[in-house]
């Protein structure tokens, strides 16, 4: 499926100049893409829609591609102007008879965005739109909602309906593996903006399992955002009925509808809650997997005056939690310290060490924390997320990108798709295990690391920051901690990337012969409880980590 840009002549050190058809090539590598490895996955529309496209002419197929790449589902006819299509009402005309689109749009308010304000004023000039914003002029025309209006619009203009959109953005969605994948993707690849993993030996599976999995993801992306939309303009309860109709389960039944589901579920009890609904965000929060669905419940209840309901969840999250947040939340509440979460990290943050930073110049306090430290001799870095992040990345490099764990599904995929869930763990723990007992040395670890930051140099990995003081400060993290401990903490990580890759001390800190990891607190600032967890993690392995105040004088 790779494709060579064309450079037209030019020296390989110049901008890589694409061939004129270039979204035309990408859309036809796409649907001959989903059409080999997720033709189950297509409906009888869908296609019909892929033969209806293939039998345009070039052209209109261009055109096509042109608005599908585009905002919106209209276009006015006089605005397209593409040097490469021979002839666009010609091409429009045969989009139109194919059923593809349509030079009949509806009375929608949008149509009249297609205008400038003068363009307004001159087909409505009676009524003073020269006068006002533009904002306000749209606003008066969607209220009136005038047919009269609509019908003037249309005889001044011919304004395109493209109406495969949403088959369009389907068929996207198979390839990329949700509704927000953009065809640029293509684009960045080829003119080298980023350098890609090389994935030729891979054999992409599909995203989805079925058809129903995959409409369900589809149609959950939709309701999203259509809520979303609908909470700015419809009031609490309108938007209850709204969505009444729905059997939410049905979509979450499916497991890559989870994701999405999860986020969504939240969104919809944080919005209730707010608006003093809540036990119609009791419902939502209890439909969501995800933190702090369970932590927001238990806060409901007690609201509610039911602690006994409220307790029985947190004991379920204390002993199964999500995540570090939601344990010491549950642990705390079990405890019965507070009902707030930071109790347990401020009573951790108040038997700090302290320093006093004399003359404060600038805005950063890991700044003054650093400069505080090198009159005292160390080196020093503010590394937070960066260096484990790094570290993690260069080391399981090879099983984040290995082909046997079906998690690649497309030649632009830049991390396995299972990364955030947990399934990465699952499927790899033998697997990372086995890569971690495979070094019993700081010496082979550390010329690894070396080899392979010179072989993946700039290739594009979410984990890794090339920088260049990422290879001296994992050169340093080696050199100082203890080998079994610092395996502890990369397969800590493993066992949740998405919340464990973050919450890590703020400075790392070397002599030759000492160390130190230190979580950087200004007066005013908190520790989260991800923080907490990884402070107490490197203690418990016997790595040297503080929490540290500092105090301005």
């Amino acid at each position: 499926m790779p494709r060579k840009p064309a450079r037209e002549g030019m020296p390989e050190s110049d901008k890589i100049i694409l061939p004129p058809k270039y979204y035309l090539d990408y859309f036809r590598d796409l649907l001959a893409f989903i059409q080999k490895g997720s033709s189950h996955l297509l409906s009888a529309d869908d296609v019909i829609f892929i033969q209806l496209f293939e039998a345009l002419s070039e052209d209109a197929q261009c055109l096509m591609v042109r608005m599908m790449n585009r905002k919106g589902a209209y276009f006015r006819l006089d605005k397209l102007a593409y040097e490469e299509i021979g002839s666009i009402p010609q091409a429009a005309e045969e989009l139109v008879a194919s059923g593809l689109a349509s030079l009949d749009p509806p009375d929608d308010f949008l149509l009249f965005g297609l205008f400038t304000k003068a363009e307004l004023h001159q087909l409505y000039p009676d009524r003073g739109f020269n006068k006002r914003r533009k904002e306000e002029v749209l606003e008066e025309l969607a209220e009136e909602n005038h047919p009269e209006d609509f019908q003037t619009l249309r005889s001044a203009y011919t304004i395109l309906h493209f109406l495969a959109q949403e088959q369009v953005e389907y068929l996207k969605m198979l390839f990329f593996g949700h509704t927000h994948g953009m065809m640029t993707e293509f684009v960045i690849r080829d003119i080298g903006n980023i350098k890609l993993e090389n994935l030729d030996d891979h054999e992409f599976t599909p995203w989805f399992e079925t058809q129903a999995e995959a409409r369900a993801v589809f149609e959950l992306h939709g309701w999203n955002r259509l809520v979303k939309k609908a909470m700015h303009i419809l009031l609490p309860e309108e938007i209850l009925e709204l969505i009444a109709p729905v059997n939410w389960s049905n979509f979450l039944q499916h497991p890559k509808a989870r994701k999405i589901g999860d986020k969504f579920m939240l969104h919809l009890g944080e919005y209730f809650e707010k608006c003093g609904l809540l036990t119609e965000a009791l419902d939502y929060y209890s439909l969501a997997r995800k933190h702090p669905a369970r932590e927001r419940r238990i806060r409901i209840l007690e609201k509610m005056d039911d602690p006994d309901a409220a307790r029985e969840i947190a004991e379920v999250a204390f002993d199964s939690p999500y995540n570090a947040s939601e344990k010491i939340f549950a642990q705390d509440y079990l405890s019965k310290k507070s009902k707030r979460n930071y109790r347990s990290t401020t009573a951790k943050a108040n038997l700090s060490p302290e320093i006093i930073i004399e003359n404060p110049e600038g805005p950063r306090v890991e700044a003054h924390a650093l400069a505080y430290f090198a009159k005292q001799g160390y080196e020093g870095i503010h590394t937070e997320n960066y260096l484990w992040r790094g570290l993690f990345g260069l080391f399981f490099w090879d099983e984040l990108f290995a082909a046997e764990h079906a998690s690649f599904h497309h030649p632009l995929q830049r991390m396995p798709s299972d990364l955030h869930s947990d399934t990465f763990f699952e499927n790899r723990a033998p697997l990372l295990q086995e890569k971690v007992n495979a070094f019993k040395t700081k010496k082979k670890l550390q010329a690894y690391l070396e080899e392979i930051h010179r072989q993946k140099q700039h290739i594009n990995n979410s984990l890794v920051g090339w920088h260049e003081s990422l290879l001296p400060t994992v050169t340093a993290c080696v050199h100082h901690l203890p080998l079994e401990s610092l395996f502890n903490i990369l397969m800590e990580m493993a066992k949740n990337v998405k919340d464990n890759s973050s919450g890590f001390p703020d400075l790392f800190i070397w002599t030759q012969e000492d160390y130190h990891f230190y979580e950087i607190k200004s007066p005013n600032d908190h520790l989260s409880a991800q923080q907490l967890f990884w402070i107490d993690f490197f203690n418990t392995h016997n790595i040297k980590a503080d929490i540290l105040r500092v105090k301005y004088q």
